[in-house]
């Protein structure tokens, strides 16, 4: 898909080591692997997407939905 390949070279072009696409159909994720000191410029190049932020944790998932206003 078109659109997802200029996502995805955005962010490169932004700094990002490299990504993986997450899921299927009309929805869907983009994941970029990127050291944290170029982290704010790869938000800047893509803050037009909606950003869900995370953490690794050890226990296993926490969340199970996003709401863009929060976590449910």
């Amino acid at each position: 898909n078109p659109e997802i390949d200029n996502i995805y070279q955005a962010g490169l072009d932004a700094g990002a080591t490299g990504g993986k696409i997450l899921g299927a159909g009309g929805g869907g994720f983009i994941l970029f692997f990127a050291k944290p000191e170029v982290q704010p410029k790869i938000r800047e190049k893509l803050k037009h997407l909606i950003q869900v932020p995370f953490k690794f944790e050890p226990t296993g998932s926490k969340i199970v939905l996003y709401e863009p206003n929060g976590f449910i």
